[in-house]
């Protein structure tokens, strides 16, 4: 989507255009007279129709842009909460500060990113922030810096009450991990599932205490 007054990059523009063939496609079936009109519509010239196309063999996900995909929703998702619990409106730039050993993988979501939340910078820093909003985006943790005076009372909260909810969940995963029964009798990629599910539950709840104690 480009900027209010600006045209779109056409590149982008021929994406999502084979995006949209790609939908039509599918949709087919299920509504065949529609879908072909507006396939020929948006190329006048081709000659294929779409009663006949093959659908494409469906290649390997890449999973770097998967999870970069995954990352920038949460790390926007959360930002966004953040704002609005704070009071801080959408047009009010900010600073972001990310902690995060691996610089480079956020270098390539860094425009999209900016973008979305309205910052005038992103830095990548394992320093604490004094002053700024701590922030918990499902793995990730970060800083948001304003030039508004925040209340700490409701991030505590919030973040009190997310900790308290962590420790339910690894405290029941942690007891179908020690059962006995539950680990000789389930299949091996549901006990690994449960472990991967502990190992994400104890880092989130080592992040939020660390912003807990970053803010008492």
């Amino acid at each position: 989507k480009p900027e209010f007054g600006k045209a779109i990059d056409k590149k982008v523009y021929q994406a999502s255009i084979k995006f949209f063939e790609e939908v039509l496609q599918l949709l087919h079936p299920f509504m065949p007279f529609i879908t072909e009109e507006i396939y020929h519509l948006l190329d006048e010239s081709r000659t294929d129709d779409l009663i006949v196309k093959q659908l494409n063999f469906p290649q390997q996900p890449d999973k770097k842009i998967l999870e970069e995909g995954k990352t920038l929703k949460e790390l926007i998702t959360a930002i966004r909460d953040a704002r609005t619990k704070h009071s801080v409106k959408p047009k009010d730039p900010i600073t972001l500060f990310i902690q995060a050993g691996n610089a480079s993988f956020y270098s390539s979501i860094e425009d999209i990113l900016i973008k979305q939340i309205n910052a005038d910078k992103i830095e990548v820093s394992m320093e604490r922030v004094p002053g700024a909003i701590a922030i918990v985006a499902g793995k990730e943790k970060v800083y948001m810096a304003t030039n508004k005076e925040i209340d700490t009372k409701p991030q505590i909260e919030k973040l009190t009450k997310d900790l308290d909810h962590l420790k339910g969940f690894l405290n029941a995963v942690n007891k179908k991990l020690s059962n006995d029964k539950f680990v000789e009798n389930a299949r091996p990629e549901v006990i690994e599932l449960e472990r991967k599910k502990k190992a994400d539950a104890e880092l989130k709840i080592s992040v939020i205490q660390e912003s807990l104690s970053a803010m008492e």
